[in-house]
């Protein structure tokens, strides 16, 4: 098997680590923030690293995947704040739904999803590590920065430069203030800042306060991998600045080169002509699918499309996998074994191939091979029940 690499560019072969019982995967995906997690972009990314994990283990090779839980982020405090609700109770919630609609979607659950606010000891103590070494500076707003330009491949994984990588943090609204008690570099990002009213906050040397995005991910996959993982995985959104500032100052931190051996990144989803956003009001969210449609037939759309291209939703498409799936219910047959399911594999073995894969599907379908729809469907479906939810 072979996947395409985010930082060279170049499709590789599988990596893979010696564990106790011979090799291993050792994959990290970056999960959701709890706050508005139904939507089917998030859901076309997680059952891509379904796919991926459950490809692997019939191969018959142990996966070990981490998915965190971001529950100690801006977005989230500042929808607790307008909706007048406690940030602890809005993640609770927000988590539970998320892994609900993950489950009807019949994915493979993550060995270990910490959450950031179980792992602060951790992260604390990442940062600690990056001030140490002399990554890292305190300023007298309470904050510690790390600083971008010890880390000479900053921009190399999203392949930006300074001016762009710039611009991307203006349109985030992570460019902060530089200038006297602020950072000294636009590119340096905080691992440690002074919480705000009605945040969490935690003791540190560097004063009480709450952990910088990027290092959470950063300490969580090191504590449940170890220093270096096999394959990190999400959203192509997060290739700059999540992933670009999680490889520099883990890399730093440890010396481990490279942090990640392969980058694997999904595409954005759009709808009406645009990436899916709550605040441009054209999300397509899990539960309003599964009224028209099957759990599989929801999850073999999403896997219709290139894992790393971006995307339409489109409710006319939806519907031709739900008639798929309703000749799958009405096949009969012997169950005899046919070629689709060699072509199946060869595309899975090819960066994941998944609308190749679909297509040696429909031609087993088509053909009455039942047992190869059968194989096909637990790696592309998983556990998505064939009917609809209503029914």
């Amino acid at each position: 098997m072979r996947v395409l690499d985010t930082l060279t560019g170049r499709h590789l072969p599988l990596p893979l680590s010696d564990g106790p019982g011979g090799k291993e995967l050792k994959l990290y995906v970056c999960g959701v923030t709890p706050y508005d997690s139904g939507h089917l972009g998030h859901a076309f990314t997680f059952c891509v690293f379904d796919v991926l994990v459950r490809w692997v283990e019939s191969k018959g090779i142990p996966v070990r995947y981490v998915q965190n839980v971001t529950d100690v982020d801006d977005p989230l405090f500042a929808r607790a704040r307008r909706d007048g609700s406690s940030w602890q109770d809005l993640a609770k919630r927000e988590e539970a739904a998320f892994v609900q609609d993950m489950t009807v979607l019949g994915w493979r659950a993550p060995d270990v999803m910490p959450r950031v606010s179980d792992e602060i000891q951790g992260i604390r103590a990442a940062a600690e590590g990056l001030s140490e070494r002399g990554f890292a500076y305190s300023a007298a707003d309470g904050s510690l920065y790390f600083e971008a330009a010890r880390y000479p491949g900053f921009g190399q994984l999203s392949r930006r430069s300074r001016r762009s990588m710039l611009r991307k943090l203006r349109e985030e609204e992570l460019l902060g203030r530089v200038g006297p008690g602020a950072k000294r570099d636009w590119l340096d990002f905080p691992l440690w800042r002074p919480s705000g009213a009605g945040e969490p906050s935690w003791p540190s040397r560097f004063g009480p306060g709450r952990p910088g995005w990027h290092i959470e991910c950063s300490a969580m996959s090191m504590r449940y991998l170890g220093e270096q993982v096999d394959i990190h995985g999400g959203g192509r959104d997060l290739i700059f600045s999540h992933h670009e500032s999680e490889r520099a100052q883990s890399e730093s931190l440890t010396g481990c080169v490279p942090f990640a051996r392969a980058w694997l990144h999904t595409g954005m989803v759009r709808h009406d002509g645009r990436k899916m956003s709550k605040s441009l009001g054209n999300l397509v969210v899990v539960k309003d699918t599964l009224r028209v449609a099957s759990p599989a037939a929801v999850r073999l759309y999403l896997l219709s499309h290139r894992y790393r291209r971006d995307w339409e939703f489109r409710w006319p498409a939806l519907a031709r996998f739900e008639r798929l799936v309703q000749r799958i219910r009405g096949m009969r047959g012997s169950g005899r074994s046919g070629s689709s399911l060699a072509e199946f594999r060869a595309a899975l073995d090819a960066d994941l191939d998944a609308p190749r894969a679909i297509r040696a599907l429909r031609r087993a379908v088509a053909s009455g091979d039942r047992r190869g729809v059968e194989d096909m469907l637990g790696i592309l479906a998983g556990t998505a029940a064939l009917k609809p939810a209503a029914g």
